[in-house]
């Protein structure tokens, strides 16, 4: 799929974040684990003190992406908390409307959470995509707040564009 950058790209990083975002977590250790940094700085002990979160694990981002798309609506409690069925699963929900209801103009997938805004070390960039099916093609519009010239604007493109 061509990416519309003259900038490299760090594909595994990519994928790996999509996939992280996609199980919920919220752990950036998850990641720097399998070699994507990105999330470190915002999950250091440093930067989470410095927003007043001094009882949080290092690498707990609070209800970032993955909690939201997950568990929007649920209580966060800590990115070790066994979450369920709680809140509203948007992802398997926008999976079951593509399926049986294509032409729904209902397909949003939203990380902007004003109750839980207070509660992230970063709030969302890409707060908002509508996914729609034309011709049996999955298309998707994306609403993005703000983005990091360097990589952020790519990865986000990327993750968020049917193939």
């Amino acid at each position: 799929m061509p990416l519309l950058t003259t900038k490299r790209v760090f594909w595994r990083g990519v994928v790996e974040e999509l996939l992280w975002f996609l199980r919920g977590s919220t752990n950036a250790k998850e990641l720097s684990e399998r070699g994507v940094r990105i999330w470190d700085g915002n999950g250091s002990r440093q930067f989470l003190d410095s927003l007043g979160f001094v009882d949080r694990e290092e690498g707990d981002l609070g209800p970032v992406y993955g909690f939201q798309w997950r568990h929007f609506g649920a209580p966060y409690r800590t990115m070790r908390a066994d979450y369920g069925d709680e809140g509203v699963d948007q992802i398997k929900n926008l999976v079951e409307t593509i399926k049986t209801n294509p032409n729904d103009r209902r397909m949003i997938l939203c990380s902007w959470n004003p109750a839980d805004l207070g509660k992230m070390a970063l709030p969302p960039c890409h707060c908002l995509a509508q996914f729609y099916v034309y011709e049996d093609e999955l298309s998707c519009q994306l609403y993005q707040r703000s983005a990091d010239d360097g990589p952020g604007r790519a990865f986000q493109h990327r993750q968020l564009r049917p193939p």
